[in-house]
């Protein structure tokens, strides 16, 4: 609850359970490749400016 944003906690678990998976800890491998796509997707349209660059951490 230290992060909910003032949700109450019905709110909050229903948002978790919406929201938060395994994803949350780790894109995987073809997560990280979809991030880079639509990045490289946004630059090719002319939505996003410079190429970006993604360094996982």
């Amino acid at each position: 609850m230290q992060f909910a944003r003032d949700l109450d906690t019905a709110s909050a678990d229903k948002f978790v359970g919406m929201y938060v998976n395994e994803r949350t800890l780790d894109y995987g491998a073809d997560g990280r490749e979809a991030v880079r796509r639509l990045l490289d997707m946004g630059h090719k349209a002319g939505i996003i400016g410079p190429e970006a660059r993604v360094d996982w951490v």
